[in-house]
């Protein structure tokens, strides 16, 4: 039998993106060339269309970059028992569906206005000045995640 407390002081992040510079990059390339889209990208069709292919295209480079991180041992611990916890998991599953759809609402209220101020203020392409401040926080901290995660490890 496992003790519950060794495993969750044993915790371990096996996102690959993050245990890597090139992986850190790669993420916060793929937020700054998303985001620049629509002033490249005139189009409704054409901007769902790359939308939707850098969707996949992402998501493959992190399946690919996982399946090649994993090392032998790293199994994930198995789900608890669903009857345990109080929550149904059409619930869970719903709110979670809720707080993505609120969670993009938002985002794209606050671009439309963080780039109409940027318009205002003279930028030609605020959508790539968007993109770009947001690819260097992406990069900024998940850089500090990586080294703060680094530390405790040592």
């Amino acid at each position: 039998m496992t003790n519950n407390r060794e495993t969750q002081d044993q915790h371990q992040d096996n996102y690959a993106l993050d245990d890597t510079l090139a992986g850190r990059i790669t993420r916060a390339a793929a937020v700054g060339i998303a985001t620049s889209y629509p002033d490249w990208i005139k189009s409704k069709g054409g901007l769902i269309t790359a939308y939707t292919l850098s969707f996949f295209g992402f998501g493959a480079l992190v399946a690919y970059t996982n399946a090649h991180a994993e090392q032998d041992g790293d199994e994930p611990r198995s789900p608890q028992d669903m009857s345990d916890q109080g929550l149904k998991p059409w619930a869970i599953f719903a709110a979670v569906v809720l707080l993505l759809i609120l969670g993009g609402w938002m985002n794209v209220a606050i671009s439309r206005r963080m780039v109409k101020f940027l318009r205002k203020r003279g930028a030609k392409r605020p959508w790539t000045l968007l993109g770009a401040i947001g690819a260097a926080l992406t990069f900024l901290i998940s850089e500090l995640e990586a080294r703060d995660i680094a530390k405790l490890a040592s």
